[in-house]
């Protein structure tokens, strides 16, 4: 691994491509800061709490914003902000008791009234995670009885309520209504392109379809104890597979993204300096396929394109992993119903599944979107291509940028046929798999291109959100999984092992069940020896 001071100049690289990226720095000596560069697939759509949705996003706010609560390794909801709680008898009233050693990066203290303000606005605008408590929270029933109290009355018993909290984040309210327009009361554009919470970093400078720097809090309330910290992080968006092992031979790299192709990350871990972060995960790789649009608004159609799905070949070859069986990760082990079985690759019952469809006999067209930058879902795409072709299904790939994806999404007739994601949970419980992606609620999201909107879905959904008897959800769930799998809306093609190319002195890497929460770089340090 290369050393360069924190003031040096590195000569922006010339790659082939003509591409030109700002400086990036690696560690340096004891004495001096220590500053990485991390790639990303994608780009930092928003950088507000309110508005994120996607694994990207996530990890922008996970460095920028402390949330009410924050989740473990285990995937267990633990302190973060609050340091204790109360839940009435009757799971309707939450009490939560703020730490008063908490500030903001501008050196405020973060008060309950600001996380009141905070909670009423991610309610206000509407987007984002909102949909999991709008219309079960209503903005004046989250008070403030004093500085260090929260309160939050809910309409009715809501089991995951609590698995929600680490999204609740703390906005500096007094900053950014100082920002705001009368046109934007929330602060929106400002909160968009600045940093305004107590988070482990600051926002340095945002490139939105470039980069991104973030710079250390020296003042955070959680100290950094953990050995020698990462003092700057430079996200880096770029997609190309030689440009990320061009910067790890030059010894810039400090973390990759975890979407590149195979032999890029087995080239790095050979590299001198770096190693090989290998992990599990608690989502998948998936097919969502749309169920209100031709094709696959037939489940014949989608149950022959599953069968044509070469599974084995994705899991060992080209994203390697294991099995899906179903919806839900075995991560959420108890939740899970142990008795469906993985997807098979059976071309035979694939032309039987075909023939009993509404389109039997006739010359069918399939769309089939994927990010554009992610090599290893061009690959997935004709390997399905090929095999459609072999039941008389023509595949139409259209790679697409994640931006345009989402906004794909947005209705059911310009939603793909069928698209290519990753799904994972955005807070620790089954109902962030279920309710996200398969709830009619949920439509019109990247997460729920399946636009399943299935009364029987729904009400199984409720069901289990409406109780809080751990067994009775459970039992719920598995439930669930089963009529989700009859229906096929998605083929579940691989749990991927979450792969990382890392500096050899990037230690504390730990896996944590929730969209980029692993990411948060307060939890890293920095120790050349360790290896």
């Amino acid at each position: 691994m290369k050393v360069h001071s924190r003031h040096s100049r590195l000569a922006a690289l010339a790659l082939g491509t003509a591409l030109a990226l700002p400086g990036l720095f690696s560690a340096a000596s004891a004495e001096e800061k220590v500053s990485i560069a991390v790639n990303t697939m994608q780009i930092f759509s928003s950088l507000d709490p309110a508005k994120v949705t996607d694994y990207t996003g996530y990890m922008a706010i996970v460095n920028m914003y402390d949330g009410l609560t924050t989740v473990s390794p285990s995937g267990e909801v633990i302190p973060h902000l609050a340091k204790s709680w109360e839940i009435s008898p009757d799971g309707l009233t939450y009490t939560f008791h703020l730490r008063d050693d908490v500030k903001f990066q501008d050196g405020t203290s973060v008060k309950a009234s600001d996380l009141v303000w905070s909670i009423q606005r991610l309610i206000g605008i509407n987007k984002g995670p909102s949909n999991l408590i709008v219309g079960l929270l209503q903005p004046d029933n989250v008070t403030a009885p004093d500085d260090r109290t929260v309160v939050m009355k809910i309409d009715r018993q809501f089991s995951p309520f609590m698995a929600v909290t680490p999204l609740m984040m703390a906005l500096n309210q007094k900053l950014i209504t100082a920002n705001a327009k009368p046109e934007d009361k929330w602060g929106e554009a400002y909160v968009g392109e600045h940093s305004a919470g107590s988070g482990p970093y600051k926002l340095v400078s945002y490139n939105r379809s470039a980069d991104m720097v973030i710079s250390r809090n020296p003042d955070y309330f959680l100290g950094w104890t953990k050995g020698k910290p990462i003092d700057e992080v430079r996200f880096v968006q770029t997609s190309d597979d030689a440009t990320v092992k061009a910067l790890a031979e030059k010894g810039e790299l400090g973390l990759t993204s975890h979407g590149l192709g195979n032999d890029t990350y087995e080239a790095i871990g050979r590299m001198p300096g770096y190693k090989l972060i290998q992990t599990r995960t608690a989502g998948g790789f998936v097919i969502k396929l749309n169920t209100k649009t031709y094709p696959t608004d037939d489940v014949h159609v989608r149950r022959a394109i599953a069968y044509a799905t070469d599974y084995k070949t994705i899991q060992e070859v080209i994203y390697p992993g294991t099995d899906m069986t179903g919806p839900l990760s075995t991560a959420f082990k108890d939740a899970h119903d142990d008795s469906i079985e993985p997807g098979v690759f059976d071309l035979e019952k694939a032309k039987a599944e075909l023939a009993k469809s509404k389109y039997a006999g006739q010359k069918i067209t399939l769309v089939n979107s994927y990010v554009a930058s992610l090599a290893f879902e061009a690959e997935v795409a004709l390997m399905m291509q090929a095999n459609l072709e072999q039941i008389g299904i023509t595949l139409d790939i259209k790679p697409e940028p994640w931006n345009r994806i989402v906004e794909l999404s947005s209705k059911p007739e310009t939603t793909p046929a069928s698209t290519q994601v990753n799904i994972s949970p955005n807070y620790p419980s089954p109902d962030a798999m279920f309710y996200n992606q398969y709830h009619s609620k949920a439509s019109g999201t990247w997460m729920s291109m399946e636009w399943l909107q299935d009364p029987q879905i729904d009400v199984l959904i409720d069901k289990a959100r409406g109780t809080t008897d751990v067994a009775e959800q459970n039992a719920v769930y598995k439930e669930l999984q089963k009529k989700i799998v009859d229906l096929q809306p998605d083929v579940w093609a691989v749990a991927p092992n979450r792969r990382y190319g890392a500096s050899a002195c990037l230690q504390g890497y730990e896996f944590i069940p929730m969209q980029s929460w692993d990411l948060n770089f307060s939890n890293f340090h920095w120790d050349c020896k360790a290896n």
